[in-house]
């Protein structure tokens, strides 16, 4: 069963890298996007979100998880045939692109509904976390091949051949995932009402913490991600090939990290793991402010470096947390906690197009660092995710270590090769006691050195 659902997932995303990232900027720019279009159409896979309010309804009467989700992603990833024909034709406006893609996206929430309400029955919660985390290794193998070989085919057989191409790559990779999954047992969905769910969904209080925070997160994302990869490819001119090249790199660094996220989560919680990874991601954003024609080649690596650090964790917990927060695996729960996140995703959106567009004749220079526009907002972005910091801490999970402690944990490791215990106040106790230790002599030895001094 997880061998299916890992090639589920690994099929999965030959279709999923043509909707994020330069591939998804590549094809905006070829049907003629401005910013304020690109930024809320990138948003799109968080705005369709809120379409999930309407999956409990639809579970509720077809209770079959694994059909409607591998009909939803029939419905979804298909369209993607017609922009194959529309690539053709020589005059291509926006209308066309906006449409197919937003439509796409709001089936491909639907399936991810039932997917998650589904999986979340087949895999127990105490290796939840191992299992995504190796999945997501998959994925990231995956990834680093798969979008390295897209950004060589568009940039050697250029628009629209290349394109083509990948696309193609894209629905071979659908119809692989619709057979894996249909490997996975169904199970029964125990379900007592979609309407009296969601009652109860509104009444969880703690859940609807995770919701807001949720929907705070993805309005911060949103309303700068899509104009990371707009800012090298139509400010900076970087060649696919090269961020094809930066792009293996952070696969590779969150391989190495996604293993090891999820047993950390296992161990010591979630949303501690969520916590680091939002607390690492606060210092990635602001890199971009140095990004111009003389240091996108070396910034980028150390970008995609730190980035496959923070967003593996962040990528692995976001998933796993509702799943904990949950009271059951009623899909009341995940479609409240994906409406949320499209609202907030449409709220993002718009600000951040709007912004950009607006933004986009800026131009200047500090002590000879040239800056454009949009470079202030990858600025901002920093100090507004540091902010959704307050809204997850306010959430009670089953088990939560704060990060100081994990950091004192990981460095008694480094210094002394073993793992100290963490049942509680353990290694923040000690840590106490030391600080108070050394306090206690540097007074001590002040109050000598003030003694000699005065005969």
């Amino acid at each position: 069963m997880k061998f299916y659902l890992n090639l589920e997932g690994v099929a999965s995303t030959l279709y999923t890298l043509l909707t994020q990232g330069a591939v998804f900027t590549g094809l905006a720019l070829a049907f003629g996007l401005d910013e304020f279009l690109i930024g809320v159409s990138a948003a799109f896979p968080m705005i369709a979100q809120a379409f999930q309010v309407v999956s409990p309804v639809i579970m509720r009467k077809f209770p079959r998880r694994r059909f409607l989700t591998n009909l939803f992603n029939i419905l979804s990833r298909s369209p993607w045939i017609l922009l194959m024909i529309f690539l053709l034709v020589p005059n291509r406006t926006p209308a066309i692109f906006v449409t197919i893609f937003a439509f796409s996206q709001i089936f491909g929430t639907l399936a991810g509904n039932a997917w998650t309400s589904l999986v979340r029955d087949l895999i127990s919660e105490e290796e939840r976390g191992t299992f995504f985390g190796r999945r997501n290794i998959y994925i990231s193998l995956v990834t680093l091949v798969a979008f390295y070989g897209y950004s060589l085919l568009i940039e050697k057989f250029r628009d629209p051949l290349g394109y083509e191409i990948v696309i193609g790559i894209g629905m071979v990779g659908m119809l692989i995932s619709l057979w894996s999954l249909k490997k996975v047992p169904e199970v029964p969905l125990k379900s007592s009402g979609a309407l009296i769910e969601t009652k109860v969904v509104f009444q969880d209080y703690n859940f609807m913490k995770l919701c807001l925070f949720y929907l705070i997160w993805n309005a911060v994302i949103a309303f700068t991600s899509p104009f990371y990869s707009y800012h090298l490819l139509k400010n900076l001119n970087v060649p696919f090939s090269y961020i094809g090249i930066t792009t293996v790199i952070n696969s590779l660094v969150a391989m190495a990290f996604y293993n090891i996220w999820g047993k950390l989560s296992d161990k010591y919680g979630h949303k501690t793991i969520a916590v680091l990874g939002i607390i690492m991601a606060c210092y990635v954003s602001p890199l971009w402010i140095l990004m111009n024609q003389y240091t996108w080649k070396y910034l980028m690596i150390v970008d995609v470096i730190m980035s496959g650090i923070a967003w593996s964790a962040i990528n692995l917990t976001f998933l796993t947390l509702p799943m904990e927060v949950a009271h059951s695996s009623s899909p009341a729960y995940f479609a409240m906690y994906s409406t949320f996140g499209g609202i907030g995703g449409l709220i993002g959106a718009v600000l951040g197009g709007a912004t950009a567009k607006a933004l986009s004749p800026v131009s200047f220079s500090i002590l000879g660092i040239p800056i454009v526009g949009v470079q202030i907002m990858f600025f901002t972005a920093s100090f507004l995710r540091a902010f959704t910091l307050k809204f997850i801490l306010r959430v009670k999970t089953k088990r939560y270590v704060p990060v100081r402690r994990l950091i004192v944990s990981a460095l008694s490791y480094i210094s002394r090769g073993e793992i100290p215990r963490m049942n509680g106040t353990d290694i923040y106790d000690i840590s106490r006691m030391i600080k108070r230790k050394v306090e206690e002599t540097q007074i001590k030895e002040e109050k000598q050195w003030r003694v000699k001094r005065w005969w």
